[in-house]
């Protein structure tokens, strides 16, 4: 019975994930995305929530805080046209520990955040 029970978890996880990535994103939200995408110390991103403007990006740790790194991004997000008065948030995370602790908790940790203005 737990066995159907996890299977049927997956599934229908699963079949969220494509739900949120089919949401159209605007024409700033494409370029912005290609923006982050570009940075050396990105490994992905994507958003999470486009209706809401949540950008989520995957970095390896170094021990540092990444809030410097969002404000950044925040800027590139300004640059690709992103509305003015629009709130945006850039959340980082470690893509490694991230999946363990959303196992655990099901919820995740953060490496940086921003919310941009």
């Amino acid at each position: 019975m737990q066995k159907w029970l996890i299977a049927l978890g997956v599934a229908v996880s699963l079949a969220v994930v494509p739900a949120q990535a089919k949401q159209k994103l605007q024409p700033w939200q494409k370029k912005a995305l290609a923006l982050v995408k570009q940075e050396k110390k990105v490994l992905d991103a994507f958003w999470r929530d486009p209706a809401h403007n949540v950008l989520f990006v995957a970095m390896k740790p170094d021990g540092t805080s990444r809030d410097g790194f969002a404000q950044y991004l925040c800027m590139q997000l300004k640059s690709a046209g992103a509305p003015e008065g629009k709130l945006n948030s850039v959340f980082i995370y470690d893509p490694e520990t991230y999946r363990k602790y959303v196992e655990k908790t099901g919820s995740g940790s953060k490496m940086g955040w921003a919310f941009c203005r």
